[in-house]
This record gives structure tokens, C-alpha cells and sequence, in this order.
């Protein structure tokens, strides 16, 4: 039993030194690409402005035709809700409708004084 602890922590003390000797690659690699990545980028970063120019220009010409659009929306969206919350309270007033209809009918007609 102690012989396959033993391998167990071997195997981590091996993992563990893999691990390290990555980490020391890595950080040696990307301070040599370094410079290498910088004139990438500065190579590119025009490209990068005329896209971003692009961009800003589209959403200048577009911000006005999603500003109507929304427009549109809110007051459908707007009509919609206030239609689906008076539609529930038209057999209320369909039903009030018709007793003033039959109150007003069956009811005398008021005497207008004389001047």
C-alpha cells in the first residue's frame, strides 16, 4: 500500500515539474514573440481604424431607421397592451350600455320649465 503512495506522489512531483518546464516555455516563447506580435499589430492597425471608421459610419447612416423602428414598435407594442387590457372590460360596458339604453328609455321625460 505505501508502494502505490509512493508512485502517487512521484507521478505528482513529475506532473508538477512538467508543469513548471511549460510555464518557464511559455513565458520564454511569448517574450521572444514579442516583439514579433507588436509590428503585427501595428502593421494592422490601420486596417483596424478603417474598419472602426466603417462601422461608425454605418451606425450613423442606421441610427436614424432603428430610431423609427423602435419608434413603431413602442407604439404597437403601446396599442397592443392598452387593446388587451380594455378588451376584457368590454362585455362591462356592453352590459352598463344597455341598462342606461333601457333606464333612459323606460323612464319619463324631464318637464322643461317655461321661462
Amino acid at each position: 500500500m505505501f508502494e502505490l503512495l509512493a508512485v502517487g506522489a512521484l507521478v505528482l512531483f513529475g506532473v508538477l515539474i512538467l508543469g513548471l518546464v511549460g510555464a518557464v516555455l511559455k513565458l520564454v516563447f511569448w517574450l521572444v514573440f514579442l516583439p514579433l506580435r507588436l509590428a503585427a499589430k501595428l502593421i494592422v492597425l490601420p486596417f483596424i481604424a478603417v474598419g472602426f471608421f466603417f462601422k461608425l459610419l454605418f451606425g450613423v447612416l442606421l441610427l436614424p431607421v432603428i430610431l423609427v423602428g423602435g419608434l413603431v414598435a413602442l407604439v404597437g407594442f403601446g396599442l397592443a397592451a392598452i387593446v388587451g387590457l380594455l378588451l376584457p372590460l368590454l362585455p362591462l360596458v356592453l352590459v352598463g350600455l344597455a341598462i342606461w339604453g333601457f333606464v333612459k328609455l323606460v323612464s319619463r321625460p324631464a318637464v322643461a320649465p317655461r321661462a
